[in-house]
């Protein structure tokens, strides 16, 4: 019968993530994960096989913690729009709140791997797909209500949106003050009531 696992597994997946997170998959090492881990090797390939083993699981939970976020700021609007702007606002707190600048996990995680590893892609796309849902499910909502034009498809919109999810994690490696993601915000959303052409 094999062992129970003698340490805090959510607590090994937090600092293994700031790790990760800090200074990208292929730069982190087994040594950088022990250090910040306090695990022996032998234990970190136990409970997670690999480097790559470990860095699905940080992956999991930080989509899982993001999604769940995205629920919130949805569910908890008053309307579809202040959920889409609920959820930016909240992106870019974080962007400013990020001292040293690690930006998106996941976005993150797609710049560096995407064509390296189909497997970590693959996932991590899943993961930013829900997002892109809830912003068809909004936009979809706030057009059947009138509150937004009808001249675009939802699924255009939310490419769009993600786009800018992508443009503000690039637009963080600069450090911006609040006032500029506030602009940014601004201009996304009136941006969604432009007339296509």
């Amino acid at each position: 019968m094999a062992r129970p696992a003698e340490f805090d597994r959510t607590d090994v997946l937090e600092k293994a993530m700031e790790v990760f997170w800090r200074t990208g998959y292929n730069a982190t090492s087994i040594t950088d994960l022990v250090n910040a881990t306090k695990l022996k090797p032998g234990s970190l390939y136990g409970a997670f096989q690999s480097k790559r083993g470990l860095f699905l699981e940080v992956i999991d939970t930080y989509a899982e913690r993001s999604i769940n976020r995205a629920e919130v700021a949805f569910s908890n609007a008053a309307s579809p729009l202040e959920g889409i702007e609920r959820f930016f606002q909240l992106f870019c707190n974080d962007l400013s709140n990020d001292e040293i600048g690690r930006g998106c996990l996941m976005v993150n995680t797609m710049l560096e791997l995407a064509t390296e590893d189909d497997e970590i892609r693959e996932r991590v796309s899943g993961y930013l797909n829900q997002v892109e849902d809830y912003f068809i499910k909004a936009i979809t909502q706030a057009q059947s209500e009138g509150s937004l034009n009808s001249n675009q498809a939802p699924e255009d919109l939310a490419t769009y949106l993600m786009t800018n999810i992508w443009g503000l994690r690039v637009l963080s490696s600069k450090r911006p003050d609040r006032k500029q993601y506030d602009a940014v915000i601004t201009n996304i959303l009136r941006s969604l009531h432009a007339p296509s052409h």
